[in-house]
């Protein structure tokens, strides 16, 4: 009986010393991050000198899109935004940020982009000219800053709330 017990105990140790290390496997957002085409994200714009010279402006639950347009280009949709108190006490407005550079690389995706002029209920608006936008998008978050026209040092960061695949 121990000489049973002995052999079991020495094929159950030789079973489990395997050396080859598993594959790794991606987690399922991981998986739809990398295959996603269209993200949506809530969260917070942020415009330094929107209510006057040092004096900040910040909206919350900005909600966004981002649709990939091609495999170098992508647009960016900001809903119910404004870019001061005035504005907002009066109108929010939907803008897009066409034409953003983006280069996809394994669990993200880095944004890019000067001299982009965004366009509000399908007009172009060159006063809000987009320069030297930057940001990252992950299966987590949607984060850029950017200049409209005059106003520079603007930030956007949300949370993904939504990844699709089209």
């Amino acid at each position: 009986m121990k000489k049973i017990l002995f052999i079991l105990a020495a094929v159950m140790m030789i079973a489990s010393c395997n050396k080859n290390e598993p594959e790794f496997t991606p987690t399922q957002d991981e998986t739809a991050f990398n295959e996603a085409t269209k993200f949506e994200a809530s969260g917070t714009n942020k415009v330094p000198d929107g209510d006057g010279p040092n004096t900040p402006f910040e909206m919350k639950d900005i909600r966004s899109e981002v649709v990939i347009v091609d495999q170098t280009t992508l647009d960016i949709y900001l809903f119910d935004i404004a870019f001061a108190s005035a504005m907002a006490q009066q109108t929010t407005i939907n803008m897009v940020i066409p034409g953003v550079n983006y280069v996809r690389t394994e669990g993200l995706i880095t944004l890019s982009g000067d001299n982009i002029i965004p366009t509000m209920k399908g007009h172009q608006f060159p006063k809000y000219i987009v320069n030297n936008l930057s940001g990252t998008i992950t299966a987590d978050s949607l984060k850029f800053t950017n200049s409209y026209g005059t106003f520079s040092g603007c930030t956007y960061a949300g949370k993904i709330t939504k990844m699709e695949k089209k």
